[in-house]
């Protein structure tokens, strides 16, 4: 098992803070944001080929969350029933950690690292 956490400088509503982003070869599919500085404990968990294919075509997402590219800015655009919000990254940044975890997981081997033997997560379901 492999996982990494790195700090992000961001733009957030409060202004200029240091957020960060984690990723861990057990949930291989997400890339997890920790929001410490609006709210100890808060965190979002956002699919990494949503954060790829934002990098590759602009834009990518819809409903709670949609990431934007715009020239050398990444904004990621959350919202859940309590509120919205809106994050601004740099471009660099969410492409070195892109590259960071498909280097710990390669692009569809993400099944690999799931551990399938867990069946009280999926109540009924026998392997």
């Amino acid at each position: 098992m492999s996982a990494f956490t790195m700090p992000l400088p961001a733009l957030l509503h409060t202004g200029h803070a240091t957020i960060s982003a984690s990723y861990d070869s057990s949930e291989p599919y997400a890339v997890t944001f920790g929001f410490d500085v609006v709210q100890p404990g808060l965190e979002w968990a956002v699919s990494r080929e949503l954060l790829a294919d934002a990098l590759i075509y602009g834009t990518a997402g819809q409903g709670d969350l949609k990431v934007t590219v715009r020239g050398d800015l990444v904004v990621l655009g959350l919202s859940n029933p309590n509120g919205t919000g809106t994050v601004v990254l740099r471009r660099d940044d969410i492409d070195t950690l892109v590259a960071h975890a498909h280097r710990i997981v390669a692009p569809g081997c993400e099944s690999q690292f799931l551990d399938w033997s867990d069946t009280t997560e999926f109540p009924g379901v026998a392997l």
